[in-house]
């Protein structure tokens, strides 16, 4: 039998992990090296070890990736102990070898490390799959088979912003409230990182952050003011030329050339149940179809009766899981499985 050696990711690897992915399941999920690169080496708490590939001679036939937040800053906190395992996939060929499980079990001791007790399916920060893709045959049975426990599901959704016009019930609401919206600047920059971290919490505030001091444009995130002085709302759209690439266009090429996407948005919260959360999201919408982006995406979401009004319906559904590392690692041995995840 042909002895399989883990290493760890080096930038050098980014071809061959692209290849390998888009072998094993760029049908569904064709991956770009640049998504790649992003999501790793421009991830400040990435560490080589934290993305493996198995390696069969010169060939590479499995990859996984294991998120672990090193941030030091105190909005990011409770996301210190947190690990996601983000991806693992193998190649079509080398499938039901017990590769996939080699590479989880040694990810899960990563984890360990970090001093994780449990390991979440996706999700987190600079993710690839926001949980288990359902659409990847096989994927939820491979995790059940680890040790993860189902839990809720959440869903990129997908819309035709087409015949979507800011209308008068919209426009009213705003001018009844006093709110003014209108596209955001460098000097936002602060305002925009204390409103996040205020109302949503660290993985907005760190998300946004880490966008805008990567050469994000401040413009795509239209903020709503009241009375055109204190920020309530925020929105981020997306284009096909946004940078850096954002979710909705991790999997642009199942996508039309002209797309947008859309996210995060939200209001604060003393003034949601006013209709001001909605009129934010026609102006999002608006602004999008108005720059001929009518086929969006709002990755990550489980809010269907927010979107669905507009149009918007699950494109990918992703089920959350979680499973205590020590399972993960001894699983790692235990039998081989169809591993696809």
């Amino acid at each position: 039998m042909t002895t399989i050696d883990l290493r760890a990711y080096e930038p050098a690897a980014a071809p061959h992990v692209v290849a390998l992915w888009n072998a094993a399941v760029g049908d569904l999920f064709p991956l770009r090296e640049p998504v790649l690169r992003q999501c790793l080496e421009l991830n400040p708490s990435f560490r080589s070890s934290d993305a493996l590939l198995a390696w069969e001679g010169d060939r590479p036939v499995g990859f996984g990736y294991v998120g672990l937040h090193r941030v030091v800053a105190a909005e990011t906190l409770a996301f210190r102990r947190r690990s996601q395992l983000q991806a693992v996939v193998v190649h079509p060929d080398r499938r039901r070898r017990g590769i996939g499980r080699r590479i989880c079990g040694q990810l899960a001791l990563a984890a360990r490390s970090h001093g994780s007790e449990t390991v979440e399916a996706g999700g987190g920060m600079f993710y690839l799959w926001a949980g288990i893709p359902e659409d990847v045959p096989g994927a939820v049975e491979f995790a059940t088979s680890l040790g993860f426990e189902l839990g809720t599901s959440s869903w990129d959704l997908r819309g035709d912003v087409a015949g979507l016009r800011l209308d008068e019930r919209t426009e009213g609401t705003l001018v009844a409230a006093g709110m003014e919206v209108a596209p955001g600047t460098a000097a936002d920059h602060a305002e925009i990182l204390g409103f996040l971290y205020g109302e949503f919490g660290g993985e907005w505030w760190h998300e946004t952050g880490w966008f805008l001091d990567h050469g994000g444009d401040p413009a795509e995130l239209l903020l709503m003011r009241e009375g055109g002085g204190r920020l309530v709302g925020l929105a981020r759209i997306h284009t096909p030329e946004s940078r850096p690439v954002a979710p909705p266009h991790f999997w642009a090429a199942r996508r039309p050339p002209a797309a947008g996407g859309l996210g995060p948005i939200g209001v604060a919260a003393e003034l949601r149940g006013r209709g001001l959360g909605r009129a934010l999201l026609v102006v999002a919408l608006d602004e999008l179809r108005r720059r001929g982006l009518t086929d969006v995406v709002i990755d990550f979401t489980s809010l269907l009766g927010y979107y669905g009004p507009h149009g918007f319906a699950p494109w990918i559904t992703y089920r959350h899981a979680t499973a205590p590392v020590a399972r993960l690692i001894g699983a790692a041995t235990a039998g081989r499985v169809e591993e696809t995840a």
